[in-house]
């Protein structure tokens, strides 16, 4: 019996403990609910009619701020003649790209801001300095009552430009591109933006994702808006292999974009195909005489040591007609809005430059020359992917790399051909 009862007490206590063990969070989160009261003794709130606007790239846009007291006797007064430090965080990153200080004078302050990129910036106050030298902080500082800092809503300011897309094109006209483009917002989402008139800079309350009544170009020739908003055509005249399409797109107000887009022209390709064959062919019938001539004076061509300044003007000639191929593109392209004067003109100097080394190689005169002239293709080449990349436009590696390799081949065997030129060559580059 005593034994019994002896459990029974155990029991009861133990019980008694998991009760107030269990009331304990609860009167722990009752105390630090009446106890933590958090007091923000400073704000710093825009004033704009809006917290997010929507401007042009390059549009200096005005960010205006008022600080006030919000507890303790000075509440609902402004803070005069502090210092806050405005942070601006790019949203689509939560990157810090810019903090700068600005003074609150009367205890309204506001600043100019302008992006030269398609980016969604935020402002947000991060600090104030009171004339006292009394620093506030998101961070919560102790008090006797409870919590202080600085509390801070932030500004948001769209910074947009225009996209270009390629909707179809046709190349089955010889010499005739006809193509569609699709012209749309960058930053905008598809079911548009509404903001209030004061936060846009036209004063416009709803801007849809696509642009109707743009002023758009496709190689300098007008193109015309279609039944479909955002949509505009436009027939070019290009003659190469390659299709190379130069979109400007302008509204009022906002900055003229320049979209570049490449593509096979079906049509023009196999006339270039059949100028290629022809090329070889004669390059084939020159060899083949050369060949004759050779056997006749019972010297034989072979690739041996004395032969590489004939083959290296060979290929150095080749490397040269590619530099022209590129010139050509470079003068055409330019003429239709694209800004690769450097090509056309580099490209003709280069074919020019490195032909005359591939008839001095060949020749066997003037080595110094034809190893310099070597160089030119190797220029051109790193130009024509710069310019390609300007515009974002694929690098053709197919014809790239053959060129590299072909102008590679020439500079090795002209470089190794000392003793093979004339000796008053050797005489003047010495």
């Amino acid at each position: 019996m005593q034994l019994n009862r002896l459990s029974a007490v155990r029991l009861l206590a133990l019980l008694g403990v998991a009760i107030l063990v269990s009331a304990i969070p609860n009167s722990i989160q009752a105390v630090n609910a009446e106890t933590a009261i958090t007091n923000y003794w400073v704000t710093v709130n825009p004033t704009n009619i809006s917290s997010s606007m929507y401007t042009p790239v390059g549009t200096n846009w005005t960010v205006s701020f008022q600080t006030l007291w919000s507890y303790g006797d000075n509440s609902g007064q402004t803070i005069r003649n502090a210092t806050v430090t405005i942070q601006v965080t790019k949203t689509s990153t939560d990157k810090v790209v810019n903090a700068f200080d600005v003074n609150t004078t009367t205890g309204q302050f506001s600043f100019n801001y302008s992006s030269a990129s398609a980016d969604i910036l935020k402002f947000n106050a991060t600090k104030l300095v009171t004339q006292d030298g009394t620093t506030y902080t998101p961070v919560l500082l102790i008090w006797a009552n409870g919590f202080y800092g600085l509390q801070s809503e932030a500004v948001t300011v769209w910074w947009d430009t225009f996209h270009v897309s390629l909707v179809n094109y046709n190349t089955n006209t010889l010499g005739i591109t006809t193509a569609s483009v699709n012209v749309t917002y960058l930053l905008l989402p598809e079911e548009g933006l509404t903001l209030p008139e004061e936060a846009t800079y036209s004063h416009q309350t709803f801007f849809p994702k696509v642009v109707h009544g743009a002023n758009v170009t496709i190689n300098g020739v007008k193109a015309e808006e279609s039944e479909i908003a955002g949509t505009y055509t436009a027939n070019s005249s290009i003659w190469l292999p390659t299709a190379y399409l130069n979109v400007k797109v302008s509204q009022e107000e906002w900055v003229t974009t320049t979209t570049g887009f490449s593509f096979t022209h079906n049509a023009n390709q196999p006339i270039w195909e059949y100028a290629v064959v022809l090329g070889l062919a004669f390059a084939a019938v020159v060899l083949v005489l050369r060949l004759v001539v050779a056997k006749k004076s019972k010297s034989p061509i072979a690739f041996k040591h004395s032969n590489f300044p004939l083959f290296g003007g060979i290929l150095l000639a080749s490397a040269s007609v590619i530099s022209l191929y590129w010139g050509i593109v470079g003068l055409d392209s330019t003429l239709h809005g694209f800004e690769w004067a450097p090509l056309a003109t580099l490209g003709l100097i280069a074919f020019c430059f490195g032909f005359a080394g591939a008839i001095m190689s060949m020749r066997k005169k003037n080595q110094s020359l034809a190893i310099f002239a070597t160089i030119a293709p190797f220029i051109t080449l790193v130009l024509v992917k710069t310019s390609l990349n300007a515009y974002q436009l694929a690098t053709p590696w197919i014809i790239l790399a053959p060129s590299i390799a072909i102008a590679i081949l020439s500079l090795i065997l002209i470089t190794n051909s000392d003793g093979q030129f004339t000796k008053s060559d050797l005489n003047n580059s010495a």
